[in-house]
Formats: C-alpha cells, structure tokens, sequence
C-alpha cells in the first residue's frame, strides 16, 4: 500500500517547473472563464443585487460553499478501500481545483486536471478519475431522482410528498442489489473495491447537498423579498436539481451556461413570477461561481504532503 506523507525529495527542478506552470495556466483559465461567464450576465446581477438584501445572500453563499464541500465528501467516501491514502489537503486539492475546469467548454477539463492533479499527489490517475466519475454518477442520479421527485409538486401536479421517503427507501434497496452495484462500478472502470456502505454514504452526502443547494435558492429568494420560505425549500431543492442536471445535459456550455439558467426560471416562474425568478437566478450564478472558486483558492493554499512507498499498511487519512 502507498501512504501518503511529507517527503524531504526535492523534484526535479525541470518537471517541477513544467507542472507549476500548467497548473498556473490551467488555474489562470478556469478563473478567466468565471469571470466572462459572470461578465456577460453582469448588468442583470447588479440590477438584481442593488435592491438585495446582503446579509441573507452572504448565507446562501455559505450554503453554496456546503454544497460545494458536500459534493466533495460524496467522492472522498468512494476512497476508503483506495490502493493510496490521501490527506485531507491533498483530497482538497485533487476535487476542488479540478471541478473548476467545468468554467472551460466541455466537460474533460475538470476529470484531466483532477487526474494530474491526483498524479502529482502519487494516486494513481486512472483510480481518481474512475472514482470522480462515479461521483458525478451518483450526483447526477441523485439529482434526476430529486427533481422527478420534486419539480411536479412544484408545478402543482402532486399535493403531497410521501412518494419522497418512499423512493428514498426504494433506492437503498436497490443499491443493496450486488449486480446493480457491480453494474455502476464498471461503468465507472474502478479498479478498486469499494463498499455498498461506501455507496450508500455517498449518495445520502449527495442529497445533503442538494438541501443546501436549495437552500441557496430560498435565501436569494428572500434576499430580493420574493417571496420563497423555508416551507418551500423543497420545492427549490427540487428546481435547482432540475436545473442543474439540464445543464450538465449541455456539455459545450461552461459550467452549463445558458440551459442551468434557463431551466431555474422554468420552475422557480411558478412560484414567484418570471422577474423575481430571473433575479434569483442571476445572483445563484453569481453566489455559485464565487463558491466554486472559494473552496478552489482554500484547497490551493493548503501544504501539499507528497507520496512515498511504504509496505505496512496505514490508517486512512482525510
């Protein structure tokens, strides 16, 4: 097994300097790509904020930062039987820097950078990579139940909830089912084992997730006085997951530019009208971006243990 500790070997003064500059060009992009994205919507976000209540949407950007982290823990949970140990900085590091490759066109960016980025660290690329795509399986099945689920009470088609907790029951079960777990991991290509509590924990920290990404939406909602209570976080967790799965659908876009606004407006025009939809949606694209480029900047500054060979095995880190 290969544990994941602070190393006194210098690198290569060449390759070091190669990897430090791709990673600088690849950082300089992705922060590049934000800011046009945000650029271009810019005079409907500062319409929307001038009338804002800032308090409130410092919270949903926090609640966009525990989406972002929950997100993270869905993948990390996937490692526990991984043939390398990674530090939390290191975890950090290999997720947070590279899903912000999704500010690029197309969606290769984030899984290549996430994979050099876990070679750097000595995991094996192809295992982070595996493992991210599982990730992002179990994220974006999450997502499509959550929305199934969700958006028809929304638009006023189911009056109760009931069917939630009973498809919540229904999905364990069949995660439970070994050829449907041996189906999603060779999907995936993991060359490792990895447990159906491993599963099962990932997607429950993936739903965790979804929460807070609606609760991002109610606290915006509130900030512009639209309307939306905590009664009603359901139904935005059930929109924003609608939303988020039409943009991922549109992988030329970056980060889904375009098809995620679109598809917010759609269900949150229901509830609150179409320009306090619009405005909601304008600073969630804003709040999300800073959120995304936070939890990058912070995995960025942690220390950078390096990987040595070790036989005896170790306790896993992070």
């Amino acid at each position: 097994m290969t544990q994941v500790q602070t190393s006194d070997a210098a690198p290569h003064s060449g390759a070091f300097a190669w990897k430090s500059a791709a990673r600088a060009l690849f950082l300089t992009a992705a922060l590049v790509g934000g800011a046009m994205l945000l650029a271009r919507e810019w005079d409907g976000i500062a319409a929307a904020l001038a009338d804002a209540n800032f308090g409130l949407i410092a919270l949903a950007l926090l609640a966009a930062i525990i989406n972002v982290v929950l997100t993270g823990v869905s993948w990390r949970v996937l490692l526990m039987d991984a043939p390398v140990n990674l530090s939390l900085p290191q975890s950090a590091n290999i997720f947070f820097l590279g899903q912000i490759g999704k500010y690029l066109p197309g969606t290769v960016w984030s899984f290549l950078a996430s994979g050099e980025l876990a070679k750097r660290a000595g995991f094996p690329r192809s295992a982070a990579m595996s493992s991210l795509l599982l990730a992002l399986m179990i994220g974006v099945g999450s997502g499509i139940a959550i929305a199934l689920l969700l958006v028809p009470q929304t638009l006023g088609y189911l009056p109760d909830s009931p069917i939630l907790l009973a498809a919540g029951g229904m999905a364990s079960l069949l995660l439970g089912f070994p050829k449907v777990r041996s189906f999603l991991l060779r999907i995936a290509q993991i060359d490792f084992n990895v447990p159906l509590g491993s599963l099962l924990l990932s997607a429950v920290v993936a739903a965790l997730a979804w929460l807070f990404a609606g609760a991002q939406i109610v606290l915006l909602s509130q900030s512009i006085g639209a309307g939306y209570g905590w009664s009603d976080i359901l139904s935005a967790t059930g929109a924003y997951a609608f939303a988020w799965v039409a943009g991922f659908l549109v992988i030329i876009a970056p980060a889904g530019l375009g098809a995620r606004e679109g598809g917010l407006i759609l269900v949150l025009s229901v509830s609150m009208g179409l320009a306090q939809a619009s405005a909601v949606v304008l600073l969630s694209r804003l709040v999300v971006t800073l959120a995304d480029f936070i939890c990058a900047g912070i995995a960025a500054a942690m220390p950078q243990p390096q990987a040595v060979s070790s036989d005896a095995p170790h306790p896993h880190q992070g």
